[in-house]
Order: C-alpha cells, then structure tokens, then sequence
C-alpha cells in the first residue's frame, strides 16, 4: 500500500477531512456531490499529475471563501524484507503535501520543507509510481482516451501500474546486450576463422620448417659420415702405401745386403784374380828366364 492516508485542508468542498486507507481494496462511496472525485482529484494534484497541472487553474480547487488549500498524503515507508522503500527517509511514514494559493503559487513539501517537482518525481520512481498513469489514476472523462490506446501502449501502462516496466526495461536492455553480444560472437568467429586460417597457415609453415631442420640435419649427419668415410678411405689407402712401402724397404733391404754380399765376393773373386795373376806372372817369369837359359 503506497498512499495510509489522505489529508485534506480547504480543498473543494472539503474544509479538514481525513481519509485513512488500507492495504487491498478500498471503495469510496457515497450520493452525488460527497467528494467522491474531488478525493481523487486531490491525490491527483497531490502527486503532480499533468491532467490536473493542464485541465484547470489549480486556485480553483481551492475551497471558497479560503486563501490557501493543502493535501497532504502520507506514503508507507516501512520496511519490506528488510530494507525501506525510500532509505534517505528512515522512518515509515512520508509526508508529502501540495500547497495552493489563491493568488496562483503552488508548491511542494516534503516532510514539512518546501521542495522541488523534480524531488517529488524522484520520490515517486523510488516508490515505482507514475501519476500520470492511467492505471494509475483514471479520471472520469479520461476512459475513452485510455479505450483508443493501442495494445502496446496499454501493456506498458499495466506493466509501469504493476511495476513491471522496470523489468521490461532490463529484458530489452540485456536484448540490446544479447544482439550486441550475438554481433561480437559473429565478429569473433571471423577473427577466429581467420585465426584459425593463419594458425593453419603457419602450423603448415612450421612443419616445413621442421621437415628442412630434419633433412639439415640428416644431411649434416651424412657429410659428417662422408668425411669419416673419406678419412677411413684415405687411412686404409695409406695404412696399404705403408705396408707396400715396408715391403719394398724390406726388398730394398734384402737387395742391398745380397749386393754387398756380392760385392764381397766380387772383392774376393778379384783379390784371388790379383793373386792369380800374380802367381801366374811369376810363372811366366820363370819360363822367360829359364828359355833364356
């Protein structure tokens, strides 16, 4: 329950009344002329409603023979689950009073101090109240306008009276948010088809990479045995000059001590010759003398 009650001083017919209201239906009866609208005309101008600031001159309401009007409503500000509806105001009951004046000056109060339009209509959406609702306050001659508005414009006036529009707001803000979200992942899945055409492109370079590193190295490891191969070849070639060299060493060897065997026997051969000769010159000498004889 958002209005505990209405307090009336000067306004229309009313001189001072007091109209307390409870949670749930309350049904204000009585013949004609009782006050019956000019009760919800007054909470009408007590909450700011354009229709009443356009319709008429606000001194008008004012009762005759006064100078000044004032309706006042008292808001229920109690805790629910915890928590107020309106915090800067730590007690459970609002006061919030519209003044008229005869000479055309009107204005708010809240709590007994004069304030703003602007700080009623914060109060207001605070306690999820648009006055200028339909559902929320409907005046006599304004159902047929209310009969003309199209379907959309009516669910969102029930949604704003039950409140609603608040949770409207959030489901076409995160719709907003769930488009924007849908366009980044559409954008996303072309940077990442496009990634992923890159990362393929590059996985296809790296493995080339890899393929010349593996053949590299294997043709190092082949020149490496090449030349091994080379140095085992040119070792064996000359460990078979060595031996071939030895060898002829050894023949040269063999020749050498067979000439000077030779060459031995040749001086011998030659000294027997020398003595030969000798022996034989002696031999001839002795002919020679002995036939000389």
């Amino acid at each position: 329950m958002l209005i505990s009650e209405v307090i009336l001083e000067n306004f229309m017919s009313y001189e001072y009344a007091r109209v307390p209201l409870k949670p749930g239906v309350n049904v204000v009866c009585g013949p004609n002329g009782a006050g019956k609208s000019s009760l919800l005309l007054a909470i009408s101008v007590a909450l700011g409603q354009s229709y009443t600031e356009r319709s008429r001159k606000l001194s008008d309401l004012i009762r005759w023979g006064k100078d000044q009007a004032r309706v006042t409503l008292i808001l229920d500000n109690s805790k629910r689950g915890g928590r107020r509806p309106v915090p800067k105001f730590n007690k459970d009951q609002i006061f919030l009073t519209r003044v008229l004046r005869r000479d055309g000056k009107y204005w708010f109060e809240l709590e007994n101090k004069a304030a703003s339009k602007q700080d009623v209509e914060r109060l207001l959406a605070k306690l999820g109240v648009d006055p200028d609702n339909m559902l929320i306050i409907m005046h006599q001659n304004m159902v047929e306008q209310f009969t003309v508005l199209s379907p959309q414009e009516k669910l969102r006036m029930v949604e704003a009276a039950v409140g609603l529009e608040a949770y409207r707001e959030n489901v076409l803000e995160a719709q907003k948010k769930l488009t924007r979200i849908l366009s980044q992942e559409e954008s996303i899945n072309k940077l990442l088809e496009s990634a992923e055409q890159t990362l393929n492109y590059w996985r296809e370079q790296y493995q080339r990479f890899q393929e010349k590193k593996q053949l590299m190295a294997k043709r190092r490891f082949l020149e490496r045995e090449l030349a091994w191969a080379d140095v085992n070849r040119r070792e064996t070639i000359v460990e078979e000059l060595e031996a071939k060299r030895e060898k002829e060493l050894a023949l040269l060897r063999q020749v050498e001590a067979e000439a000077k065997i030779a060459e031995e026997q040749l001086q011998t051969q030659q000294s027997q010759i020398e003595k030969l000769k000798g022996e034989w010159k002696n031999s001839l000498d002795k002919v020679i003398s002995l036939e000389r004889e």
